[in-house]
């Protein structure tokens, strides 16, 4: 899928009236959230705060934090809005782009130091800094490599259904 083309004015002015794709709370679907009724729990529960309401639903923020999977979301949800089992990953994974320093000659190894599940390895390579590897079976999109990223080199990217914007 192509991106949205920006007008001569968005793209002068670094502003796009494209929005990104909607992130669920761990546990929450894009279909699950036609239950949610806006209370805010979840976001007010959240110890990280990386739950905002954004049009009067849930959504991820993840240059507030990151996700532990603490299940605070779920817990006091009074709605059907959450998987019963408490999540272990979300539906999406990083995304190292090509701005990433090491690509340009420069060492830096902080996503891969900030992960929790060591799922960014940097393998070395010949006259240069080590490049990262990213396996996606163990990343669990938790987000915490997003906000140590010097240079906002990492994205989400979505896996399934969570593509669609809400």
């Amino acid at each position: 899928m192509r991106p949205a083309p920006l007008s001569r004015r968005e793209l002068l002015t670094g502003r796009s009236s494209v929005h990104p794709p909607r992130l669920c709370p761990p546990g929450a679907s894009l279909e699950s959230l036609r239950n949610c009724t806006g209370c805010g729990l979840c976001a007010e529960r959240c110890p990280t705060g990386i739950i905002r309401l954004v049009g009067g639903l849930p959504s991820v923020d993840f240059s507030a934090g990151e996700c532990t999977f603490c299940a605070a979301c779920q817990e006091s949800c009074p709605e059907a809005v959450f998987d019963e089992k408490p999540a272990s990953r979300f539906p999406h994974t990083a995304l190292i782009g090509d701005g990433c320093l090491p690509m340009s000659n420069i060492a830096c190894q902080s996503c891969g130091e900030s992960c929790p599940v060591q799922a960014i390895r940097f393998r070395p390579r010949m006259g240069g800094p080590f490049l990262p590897d990213l396996d996606d079976m163990l990343c669990t999109g938790c987000g915490a490599c997003l906000q140590v990223c010097p240079v906002n080199a990492i994205s989400m990217r979505p896996l399934a259904q969570e593509a669609a914007h809400g």
